[in-house]
């Protein structure tokens, strides 16, 4: 009876152990899908989208993200990358011919004529403002050959930049079984492609005029952040469905640029989940000084003198409100560049920051002054009759005119002793 009693009420416990530890991973198990750094948890935004990254547009450091890896259809990807492949291999202002398949294709906006001709750089504002699949389609034609050329030249570039999770099976982002991305990724294409100055100011139009031969239209960004959004700087909708929508906006504020990502969002909630973002972020990190140009970061000795090893630029970051982030430092010095001659553009070492969300920083060391090696006694005096050349070269020459001067002298003598000589003789002759 008791062995009875026991049997069951470990049972009891047994069942109750297994239930809490169920009833913890169903809590836990959404909430790590979801990331955000700050300091104060409790403002944390909660999100309708399927997938959201809010990054710094400089580094890259993530400041909140939900879902941000997993593989997601957009056709934004397509979009942004194409108008990138486009400004890095032709000219703006080369002209592109408009064909058939082009004009045709679903999703066309422009009303292209066949066989008219159009410029670069107005497709590609077409491409980032309005998402005109038939001004994508022209530009791969144009610059890859054919459609696959050019989709064959995204998929190497993204494999190029670190985008191991993308693929690209056409450039206008139509809806495909193969083709996908992810937050992630987006918001590396996106960062390499504002390092290029055209793309940058491209994305960031609010509106650019159409020309063609018959009319003139005025191509307003279909991103509505610009209007909405103070300090909004950048941005491009899409969607295969217009209730649920992909947006991607860029905003700056007290110095801090930052990328805001939302994919399959309900088209209700795109700008006011992209404001929430933006205002968790500007609200909760700063824009700082990691560690400032010509601070002295450590001193080595070179031959028999102590340099000290300093930064040439501010190097920046963002962190959380009241937190300095910062979960390592280290210092790494090349012994074999402490050796005479050491100039101050020589890279003297690494100095390595390692942030709380394992963002890597890292910052080069020069001396703050030259090292030259020692000279001997031959090279000083090489060194100084350079400096003096003038005034050897008069020495020389003073040199030179008195030795002449003294010849003359002598010659002048040695002649004078020959005129007595002969003079002598001719009066002995004459007696």
């Amino acid at each position: 009876m008791l062995s009875s009693e026991r049997t069951r009420l470990f049972h009891k416990y047994l069942v109750l152990l297994i239930t809490a530890a169920l009833v913890g991973f169903v809590i836990a198990a959404p909430l790590s899908r979801v990331t955000a750094f700050a300091a104060d948890q409790e403002n944390q935004p909660s999100l309708e989208a399927i997938s959201a990254l809010l990054v710094d547009a400089r580094r890259g450091q993530v400041i909140y993200s939900k879902d941000a890896d997993e593989h997601v259809k957009t056709p934004l990807a397509n979009k942004l990358l194409a108008a990138l492949i486009a400004l890095e291999k032709s000219a703006a202002d080369a002209m592109v011919t408009a064909s058939k398949e082009a004009v045709n294709v679903e999703g066309a906006t422009l009303e292209l004529t066949v066989g008219e001709k159009y410029s670069v750089r107005s497709m590609i504002y077409a491409i980032l403002l309005t998402g005109a699949n038939d001004a994508a389609k022209a530009i791969a034609e144009h610059v890859g050959g054919s459609e696959a050329g050019f989709v064959q030249l995204m998929n190497e570039y993204a494999a190029r930049i670190g985008m191991t999770d993308t693929r690209f099976t056409n450039v206008t982002g139509l809806y495909d079984e193969g083709q996908y991305t992810t937050a992630r990724d987006i918001a590396l294409l996106l960062r390499t492609a504002l390092a290029n100055a055209e793309f940058n100011r491209v994305f960031s139009t609010q509106a650019k005029p159409w020309y063609d031969e018959n009319r003139t239209v005025l191509l307003t960004n279909a991103n509505n952040m610009f209007w909405s959004y103070e300090g909004t700087d950048g941005g491009i909708l899409g969607y295969f469905d217009p209730s649920v929508q992909s947006i991607v906006t860029s905003a700056t504020k007290n110095s801090m640029r930052l990328i805001c990502i939302l994919v399959e969002v309900p088209a209700e909630e795109a700008y006011t989940e992209s404001a929430q973002l933006f205002n968790y972020g500007f609200e909760n990190y700063r824009y700082g000084t990691l560690v400032a140009a010509g601070s002295v970061q450590k001193s080595v000795v070179i031959g028999d003198e102590t340099v000290n090893l300093i930064p040439t630029a501010d190097i920046h970051y963002i962190y959380p409100r009241g937190q300095n982030y910062i979960k390592n430092v280290s210092i790494n010095v090349d012994e074999a560049k402490l050796k005479p001659p050491v100039t101050k553009n020589s890279i003297v070492g690494i100095m390595t920051f390692t942030l709380m969300d394992d963002t890597v920083i890292t910052v080069e060391l020069y001396p703050d002054k030259e090292i030259l090696p020692k000279k001997t006694e031959a090279q000083i005096l090489r060194e100084r009759m350079k400096e003096n050349m003038e005034l050897i070269y008069v020495i020389i020459g003073l040199l030179v005119l008195e030795a002449i001067l003294l010849i003359s002298k002598v010659v002048t003598l040695v002649r004078k002793k020959r005129f007595k000589g002969k003079t002598a003789g001719n009066n002995r002759h004459l007696t």
